[in-house]
Protein backbone atom coordinates (compact mmCIF):
# COMPACT_ATOMS: atom_id res chain seq x y z
CA UNK A 1 0.00 0.00 0.00
CA UNK A 2 2.87 2.33 0.75
CA UNK A 3 4.28 1.81 -2.75
CA UNK A 4 0.86 2.44 -4.28
CA UNK A 5 0.49 5.65 -2.30
CA UNK A 6 3.92 6.87 -3.38
CA UNK A 7 3.28 6.06 -7.02
CA UNK A 8 -0.10 7.74 -6.80
CA UNK A 9 1.41 10.92 -5.34
CA UNK A 10 4.17 10.89 -7.95
CA UNK A 11 1.80 10.47 -10.89
CA UNK A 12 -0.63 13.11 -9.62
CA UNK A 13 2.25 15.54 -9.07
CA UNK A 14 3.56 14.80 -12.56
CA UNK A 15 0.07 15.36 -13.97
CA UNK A 16 -0.24 18.71 -12.18
CA UNK A 17 3.17 19.83 -13.48
CA UNK A 18 2.32 18.85 -17.07
CA UNK A 19 -1.09 20.55 -16.91
CA UNK A 20 0.48 23.68 -15.40
CA UNK A 21 3.19 23.82 -18.06
CA UNK A 22 0.75 23.33 -20.95
CA UNK A 23 -1.70 25.86 -19.49
CA UNK A 24 1.09 28.37 -18.89
CA UNK A 25 2.37 27.96 -22.42
CA UNK A 26 -1.15 28.37 -23.88
CA UNK A 27 -1.77 31.46 -21.71
CA UNK A 28 1.53 33.04 -22.70
CA UNK A 29 0.92 32.43 -26.40
CA UNK A 30 -2.58 33.92 -26.24
CA UNK A 31 -1.33 36.81 -24.11
CA UNK A 32 1.22 37.74 -26.78
CA UNK A 33 -1.44 37.58 -29.49
CA UNK A 34 -3.99 39.63 -27.54
CA UNK A 35 -1.46 42.33 -26.65
CA UNK A 36 -0.23 42.45 -30.24
CA UNK A 37 -3.82 42.75 -31.48
CA UNK A 38 -4.53 45.58 -29.03
CA UNK A 39 -1.36 47.43 -30.05
CA UNK A 40 -2.18 46.99 -33.73
CA UNK A 41 -5.69 48.37 -33.25
CA UNK A 42 -4.34 51.48 -31.54
CA UNK A 43 -1.61 51.99 -34.14
CA UNK A 44 -4.01 51.62 -37.09
CA UNK A 45 -6.46 54.12 -35.60
CA UNK A 46 -3.69 56.62 -34.87
CA UNK A 47 -2.10 56.29 -38.30
CA UNK A 48 -5.29 56.66 -40.36
CA UNK A 49 -6.48 59.72 -38.45
CA UNK A 50 -2.98 61.23 -38.50
CA UNK A 51 -2.97 60.97 -42.29
CA UNK A 52 -6.33 62.75 -42.57
CA UNK A 53 -5.15 65.61 -40.34
CA UNK A 54 -1.89 65.94 -42.26
CA UNK A 55 -3.91 66.21 -45.51
CA UNK A 56 -6.14 68.84 -43.90
CA UNK A 57 -3.10 70.88 -42.88
CA UNK A 58 -1.40 70.47 -46.27
CA UNK A 59 -4.48 71.72 -48.12
CA UNK A 60 -4.48 74.96 -46.12
CA UNK A 61 -0.75 75.46 -46.47
CA UNK A 62 -0.90 74.87 -50.23
CA UNK A 63 -3.70 77.39 -50.64
CA UNK A 64 -1.76 80.15 -48.86
CA UNK A 65 1.46 79.31 -50.70
CA UNK A 66 -0.34 79.56 -54.04
CA UNK A 67 -1.69 83.01 -53.14
CA UNK A 68 1.72 84.15 -51.91
CA UNK A 69 3.29 83.09 -55.22
CA UNK A 70 0.79 85.11 -57.27
CA UNK A 71 0.51 88.35 -55.29
CA UNK A 72 3.88 89.81 -56.38
CA UNK A 73 2.74 89.46 -60.01
CA UNK A 74 -0.56 91.34 -59.78
CA UNK A 75 -1.83 94.79 -58.86
CA UNK A 76 -5.14 93.68 -57.34
CA UNK A 77 -4.71 90.96 -54.68
CA UNK A 78 -8.42 90.51 -53.92
CA UNK A 79 -9.29 87.92 -56.66
CA UNK A 80 -6.41 85.74 -55.50
CA UNK A 81 -7.31 86.17 -51.85
CA UNK A 82 -10.82 85.01 -52.75
CA UNK A 83 -9.42 82.00 -54.63
CA UNK A 84 -7.18 81.14 -51.68
CA UNK A 85 -10.10 81.43 -49.29
CA UNK A 86 -12.16 79.00 -51.36
CA UNK A 87 -9.27 76.57 -51.90
CA UNK A 88 -8.43 76.37 -48.20
CA UNK A 89 -11.96 76.84 -46.87
CA UNK A 90 -10.76 79.76 -44.74
CA UNK A 91 -13.37 82.09 -43.29
CA UNK A 92 -11.14 84.99 -44.30
CA UNK A 93 -7.87 85.61 -46.14
CA UNK A 94 -5.83 88.78 -46.08
CA UNK A 95 -2.45 90.35 -46.72
CA UNK A 96 -0.70 92.64 -44.26
CA UNK A 97 2.10 94.84 -45.55
CA UNK A 98 5.22 96.30 -44.06
CA UNK A 99 3.65 99.78 -44.18
CA UNK A 100 0.91 98.48 -41.81
CA UNK A 101 -1.93 98.19 -44.34
CA UNK A 102 -4.41 95.30 -44.50
CA UNK A 103 -6.25 94.01 -47.56
CA UNK A 104 -8.99 91.39 -47.12
CA UNK A 105 -10.63 88.97 -49.53
CA UNK A 106 -13.81 91.00 -49.02
CA UNK A 107 -13.42 94.21 -50.96
CA UNK A 108 -15.74 96.06 -48.60
CA UNK A 109 -13.98 95.03 -45.40
CA UNK A 110 -11.98 97.85 -43.88
CA UNK A 111 -8.98 97.74 -41.61
CA UNK A 112 -9.79 98.41 -37.97
CA UNK A 113 -8.47 101.80 -36.79
CA UNK A 114 -5.08 101.36 -35.16
CA UNK A 115 -4.72 97.74 -36.29
CA UNK A 116 -1.06 97.05 -37.04
CA UNK A 117 -0.51 93.74 -38.88
CA UNK A 118 3.24 93.91 -38.31
CA UNK A 119 2.66 93.56 -34.57
CA UNK A 120 0.55 90.44 -34.91
CA UNK A 121 1.99 86.99 -34.00
CA UNK A 122 1.22 85.51 -37.45
CA UNK A 123 3.09 88.34 -39.20
CA UNK A 124 6.12 88.13 -36.89
CA UNK A 125 6.31 84.34 -37.00
CA UNK A 126 6.10 84.19 -40.81
CA UNK A 127 8.86 86.78 -41.18
CA UNK A 128 11.07 85.10 -38.59
CA UNK A 129 10.73 81.63 -40.10
CA UNK A 130 10.75 82.95 -43.69
CA UNK A 131 8.24 80.34 -44.83
CA UNK A 132 4.74 79.02 -44.39
CA UNK A 133 3.72 78.91 -40.74
CA UNK A 134 0.76 77.77 -38.71
CA UNK A 135 0.16 79.68 -35.50
CA UNK A 136 -0.62 78.07 -32.20
CA UNK A 137 -4.38 77.66 -31.76
CA UNK A 138 -6.15 80.68 -30.27
CA UNK A 139 -9.66 82.06 -29.84
CA UNK A 140 -10.83 84.30 -32.70
CA UNK A 141 -12.39 87.43 -31.26
CA UNK A 142 -14.71 87.81 -34.25
CA UNK A 143 -16.26 84.31 -33.96
CA UNK A 144 -15.29 83.24 -30.41
CA UNK A 145 -14.15 79.92 -31.87
CA UNK A 146 -10.83 78.08 -31.65
CA UNK A 147 -8.76 78.43 -34.79
CA UNK A 148 -5.39 79.01 -36.39
CA UNK A 149 -3.82 81.36 -38.90
CA UNK A 150 -1.80 80.01 -41.81
CA UNK A 151 0.60 82.63 -43.16
CA UNK A 152 3.53 83.12 -45.52
CA UNK A 153 5.77 86.09 -46.41
CA UNK A 154 5.16 87.83 -49.73
CA UNK A 155 8.15 89.19 -51.65
CA UNK A 156 6.82 92.24 -53.50
CA UNK A 157 7.60 95.94 -53.83
CA UNK A 158 6.07 96.42 -50.40
CA UNK A 159 6.92 93.27 -48.44
CA UNK A 160 4.18 91.70 -46.40
CA UNK A 161 2.56 88.49 -45.22
CA UNK A 162 -0.45 86.73 -46.68
CA UNK A 163 -2.59 84.74 -44.30
CA UNK A 164 -5.82 82.88 -43.77
CA UNK A 165 -7.89 82.27 -40.65
CA UNK A 166 -9.67 78.96 -40.22
CA UNK A 167 -11.69 77.42 -37.43
CA UNK A 168 -10.57 74.09 -35.97
CA UNK A 169 -14.16 72.87 -35.63
CA UNK A 170 -13.68 70.14 -38.26
CA UNK A 171 -10.52 68.86 -36.56
CA UNK A 172 -12.15 68.95 -33.13
CA UNK A 173 -15.15 66.98 -34.39
CA UNK A 174 -12.82 64.38 -35.92
CA UNK A 175 -10.82 63.97 -32.71
CA UNK A 176 -13.98 63.66 -30.63
CA UNK A 177 -15.39 61.01 -32.96
CA UNK A 178 -12.43 58.65 -32.49
CA UNK A 179 -13.27 55.76 -30.20
CA UNK A 180 -11.76 52.36 -29.44
CA UNK A 181 -12.30 49.42 -27.15
CA UNK A 182 -11.13 49.95 -23.61
CA UNK A 183 -12.78 53.36 -23.31
CA UNK A 184 -10.32 54.60 -25.93
CA UNK A 185 -10.28 58.21 -27.06
CA UNK A 186 -8.10 60.69 -28.91
CA UNK A 187 -6.28 63.79 -27.80
CA UNK A 188 -4.78 66.45 -30.06
CA UNK A 189 -2.12 68.59 -28.44
CA UNK A 190 0.70 70.94 -29.32
CA UNK A 191 4.19 69.57 -28.75
CA UNK A 192 4.59 71.74 -25.66
CA UNK A 193 1.52 70.18 -24.06
CA UNK A 194 -1.39 72.52 -24.79
CA UNK A 195 -4.68 70.78 -25.62
CA UNK A 196 -6.15 71.49 -29.07
CA UNK A 197 -8.97 68.92 -28.94
CA UNK A 198 -10.23 66.54 -26.25
CA UNK A 199 -13.54 64.67 -25.86
CA UNK A 200 -14.12 66.40 -22.51
CA UNK A 201 -15.64 69.85 -23.21
CA UNK A 202 -13.85 73.09 -22.43
CA UNK A 203 -10.34 71.64 -22.12
CA UNK A 204 -9.04 73.42 -25.24
CA UNK A 205 -5.92 75.53 -24.63
CA UNK A 206 -5.41 74.01 -21.17
CA UNK A 207 -2.15 72.22 -20.27
CA UNK A 208 -2.37 68.46 -20.74
CA UNK A 209 -0.88 67.87 -17.30
CA UNK A 210 -3.60 69.96 -15.68
CA UNK A 211 -6.43 68.17 -17.45
CA UNK A 212 -4.86 64.70 -17.21
CA UNK A 213 -2.71 64.30 -14.07
CA UNK A 214 0.10 61.85 -14.69
CA UNK A 215 0.37 62.49 -18.42
CA UNK A 216 4.00 62.33 -19.54
CA UNK A 217 4.59 65.47 -21.66
CA UNK A 218 7.96 64.15 -22.84
CA UNK A 219 6.02 61.72 -25.07
CA UNK A 220 4.69 64.73 -27.00
CA UNK A 221 8.08 66.37 -27.34
CA UNK A 222 9.77 63.22 -28.68
CA UNK A 223 6.92 61.91 -30.87
CA UNK A 224 8.05 60.93 -34.36
CA UNK A 225 6.82 58.85 -37.30
CA UNK A 226 7.79 55.60 -35.57
CA UNK A 227 4.54 54.20 -34.20
CA UNK A 228 5.39 53.09 -30.67
CA UNK A 229 2.99 52.04 -27.91
CA UNK A 230 3.80 53.73 -24.59
CA UNK A 231 2.59 52.59 -21.17
CA UNK A 232 1.95 55.03 -18.32
CA UNK A 233 -0.71 55.91 -15.76
CA UNK A 234 -3.28 58.71 -15.73
CA UNK A 235 -4.69 59.23 -12.24
CA UNK A 236 -3.12 55.85 -11.30
CA UNK A 237 -4.96 54.00 -14.09
CA UNK A 238 -2.60 52.13 -16.48
CA UNK A 239 -2.98 53.26 -20.10
CA UNK A 240 -1.69 52.42 -23.55
CA UNK A 241 -0.82 55.44 -25.69
CA UNK A 242 0.34 56.06 -29.25
CA UNK A 243 1.54 59.56 -30.14
CA UNK A 244 2.10 60.67 -33.75
CA UNK A 245 3.10 64.12 -35.04
CA UNK A 246 0.92 65.84 -37.64
CA UNK A 247 3.02 66.84 -40.66
CA UNK A 248 3.00 70.56 -41.37
CA UNK A 249 1.82 71.59 -37.90
CA UNK A 250 3.22 71.57 -34.39
CA UNK A 251 0.57 69.09 -33.28
CA UNK A 252 0.65 65.57 -31.88
CA UNK A 253 -2.26 63.14 -32.12
CA UNK A 254 -2.53 60.77 -29.16
CA UNK A 255 -4.69 57.65 -28.97
CA UNK A 256 -5.25 56.55 -25.36
CA UNK A 257 -6.93 53.37 -24.11
CA UNK A 258 -7.38 51.68 -20.75
CA UNK A 259 -4.82 48.88 -20.58
CA UNK A 260 -6.81 46.63 -18.24
CA UNK A 261 -9.94 46.84 -20.37
CA UNK A 262 -8.05 46.15 -23.59
CA UNK A 263 -6.53 43.05 -22.00
CA UNK A 264 -9.72 41.91 -20.27
CA UNK A 265 -9.98 38.81 -22.56
CA UNK A 266 -6.87 37.54 -20.78
CA UNK A 267 -8.79 37.27 -17.51
CA UNK A 268 -11.45 35.13 -19.17
CA UNK A 269 -8.74 33.02 -20.78
CA UNK A 270 -6.93 32.55 -17.46
CA UNK A 271 -10.04 31.45 -15.60
CA UNK A 272 -10.93 29.14 -18.49
CA UNK A 273 -7.53 27.49 -18.27
CA UNK A 274 -7.79 27.18 -14.48
CA UNK A 275 -11.18 25.49 -14.65
CA UNK A 276 -10.07 23.23 -17.51
CA UNK A 277 -6.96 22.21 -15.55
CA UNK A 278 -8.99 21.43 -12.43
CA UNK A 279 -11.45 19.42 -14.51
CA UNK A 280 -8.64 17.39 -16.12
CA UNK A 281 -7.02 16.81 -12.72
CA UNK A 282 -10.37 15.77 -11.22
CA UNK A 283 -10.98 13.27 -14.02
CA UNK A 284 -7.44 11.89 -14.21
CA UNK A 285 -6.77 11.49 -10.47
CA UNK A 286 -9.25 8.64 -9.88
CA UNK A 287 -8.18 7.02 -13.13
CA UNK A 288 -4.55 7.03 -11.96
CA UNK A 289 -5.59 5.60 -8.62
CA UNK A 290 -7.66 2.87 -10.26
CA UNK A 291 -4.90 1.98 -12.75
CA UNK A 292 -2.29 1.70 -10.00
CA UNK A 293 -4.55 -0.45 -7.86
CA UNK A 294 -5.11 -2.93 -10.67
CA UNK A 295 -1.49 -2.98 -11.75
CA UNK A 296 -0.16 -3.56 -8.26
CA UNK A 297 -2.87 -6.14 -7.47
CA UNK A 298 -1.92 -8.12 -10.58
CA UNK A 299 1.62 -8.21 -9.32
Amino acid sequence: MLLQRRLFIFNVALLVVVIAMLSGFAYWQMRVKIIDSAHQEIKTTANSNRDFMAHWVAQRRNAIEAVAAMLPLVDDPIPFLVAGRDAGNFFQTFVGTEDKRMVYHLAGKKQFPGYDPTARPWYKQANEEKGTIITSPYIFTSTNSLGITVARPVASQIPGVVGGDISLEEIILLVNSIGLRGQGYALLSTRDGVIVAHPTPHLELKPVTEAMPGFDVSILKTADDNINVHEFSIENVPKYLVALPIAGADWVLCIIVDKAMMLSPLRSLLWGLVFASLAIAAICTPIINLALSRLLRSE
